[in-house]
C-alpha cells in the first residue's frame, strides 16, 4: 500500500511538474533602424550697428552643409527691400553698417592656424 502511496505521489508531482511549467517563448524584437532627420524653416532678423537696416534671412535648418539662405535687406526708415539675393555657404552677418560677411563652405578641409576665414562681402547701396 505504502509502494502505491509514493508511486501515486511521484505520478503527481511528475505531471504537475511537467504539465504546469510552461517555457516562456522568445522573440527577437524587432529592431527599428530608423534615422530621421528633421529641417524647419527659420527666419532670421539681424539689425545693422545702426540699426538703420534690417537682415531677413531665410533658411532650412538641418544637417545638410552648406545651408542656402535667401536673404534680404530692408532700409528701415523707408521700409523699402534694398538687396535680395541667394547666398549658398554657412553663415552671413553685417560687416559694418553697409556690407554683409558671407562665410562660404570650406568642406572636410582642415584648416590651417594662420590661415584666413573663406568669406565674400556682399556691399549694400542705399537707393537714396
Amino acid at each position: 500500500m505504502m509502494n502505491n502511496v509514493i508511486k501515486i505521489t511521484f505520478f503527481f508531482l511528475f505531471s504537475c511538474l511537467f504539465f504546469n511549467c510552461k517555457s516562456k517563448t522568445v522573440k527577437k524584437p524587432e529592431e527599428e533602424n530608423k534615422i530621421t532627420f528633421s529641417e524647419k524653416n527659420v527666419v532670421k532678423e539681424i539689425y545693422n550697428a545702426k540699426k538703420s537696416m534690417l537682415l531677413v534671412l531665410n533658411y532650412k535648418s538641418g544637417m545638410n552643409q552648406p545651408i542656402t539662405f535667401n536673404y534680404k535687406v530692408l532700409d528701415l526708415p523707408s521700409k523699402e527691400i534694398i538687396k535680395t539675393g541667394v547666398f549658398i555657404g554657412n553663415k552671413i552677418e553685417w560687416l559694418d553698417n553697409t556690407s554683409l560677411k558671407c562665410y562660404e563652405h570650406t568642406g572636410m578641409i582642415q584648416k590651417e592656424d594662420k590661415s584666413p576665414d573663406n568669406y565674400k562681402i556682399i556691399k549694400i547701396t542705399n537707393p537714396k
